[in-house]
């Protein structure tokens, strides 16, 4: 089995609130998300945010995700897409995550004017339910069509036979387009680890707070993930 890559996912207001043994705290990681909406100010706050957590030595996912997916900010008209602008003015991410559905039109801006060599991931997500394999193959598919490089589902489950489903399809939709799949809530904590086995290609943990329901800490995912894929 293929180990999934381990995200670190942060979420702070601004570089002064970043921990000060962060690159410790990331090391087990494969990358480091930074929350955009979590960020406090203006554009500048979140370059000078994306800086330092890039000198700590793991590439960059950036996701200035929208209120209506989880997000934690209420963005004003082409606020995201000038703050990304502004990022990659002086940063490269490795990857920007951007909602399919709930942010189509930055999407597709995304995939036209993101740096070349940066991966697009078209996401969505949903906190209330599983809405179905039928439903995530429709999204995957337009994903792809929008010209985004992986798709990922974070859908909350009820049981495990809806996190079965989740990952029997996730097994079955890897094999012709990249995907993240995890799901989220209490019963299914278990698929951030699993799923990387039926073919998601990342699992997010957080280094202090969790930035979405069930995360697990990367000092409590990493180890589990070393044990469980060879």
């Amino acid at each position: 089995m293929s180990r999934p890559s381990l995200i670190a996912s942060l979420a702070y207001p601004n570089a002064a609130a970043l921990p000060s043994d962060g690159t410790a705290r990331v090391a087990p990681a494969d990358m480091v998300e930074v929350r955009l909406d979590a960020v406090e100010g203006e554009a500048d706050t979140a370059v000078a945010l994306c800086r330092e957590v890039a000198g700590w030595g793991r590439p960059l996912l950036v996701t200035p995700r929208s209120p209506g997916e989880g997000g934690m900010r209420q963005w004003q008209a082409g606020e995201r897409s000038a703050l990304l602008d502004a990022l990659w003015a002086e940063i490269a991410p490795a990857a920007v995550d951007v909602e399919l559905r709930d942010s189509p039109r930055l999407l597709e801006w995304t995939v036209a004017n993101g740096p070349a060599g940066t991966e697009v991931i078209a996401s969505f997500h949903d906190f209330e339910g599983f809405p179905g394999v039928g439903w995530l193959e429709v999204l995957a598919l337009e994903a792809q069509a929008k010209g985004a490089d992986r798709f990922k589902a974070a859908v909350r489950v009820a049981d495990p036979g809806e996190m079965a489903d989740l990952a029997c399809w996730t097994r079955s939709r890897s094999r012709s387009f990249p995907l993240i799949t995890m799901a989220v809530g209490a019963a299914g904590s278990l698929s951030r680890l699993m799923n990387g086995a039926f073919g998601s290609g990342a699992c997010y943990a957080h280094i202090e707070e969790a930035t979405a329901p069930g995360q697990l800490s990367v000092a409590e995912l990493a180890p589990l993930l070393e044990r469980f894929y060879v």
